[in-house]
């Protein structure tokens, strides 16, 4: 099993937008995901802040920039192309990984 933790902030007064989003994940993009080897994906939120931490596991270690990134199949589906799209365009511009300090 593969881990890693990513954070970032999501735009000033999108928070309540992001959470429906997610709340109503686009079925593709679920399913991609999984195809891709992500078995578990969690984002949390750090209480009155727009700080947003994404925790995933994997099956097996493999390298979300190429399983989930531009150019990759999962973003070959048009409906994960635009939700990556979405998300990064529309409330992040994308995540920054965290190294571990300790497991």
């Amino acid at each position: 099993m593969g881990r890693k933790c990513f954070v970032t902030d999501v735009v000033e007064g999108k928070l309540e937008e992001y959470r429906r989003y997610h709340d109503n994940i686009f079925p593709e993009v679920a399913a991609g995901l999984r195809t891709a080897g992500v078995t578990q994906l969690s984002i949390f939120n750090a209480p009155g802040t727009n700080k947003l931490v994404m925790y995933i596991e994997t099956a097996g270690e493999i390298d979300l920039g190429r399983a989930l990134g531009p150019g990759s199949k999962y973003r070959e589906n048009p409906r994960c192309k635009q939700w990556e799209e979405l998300m990064h365009a529309d409330f992040h511009g994308g995540w920054t990984e965290c190294a571990e300090i300790h497991s």
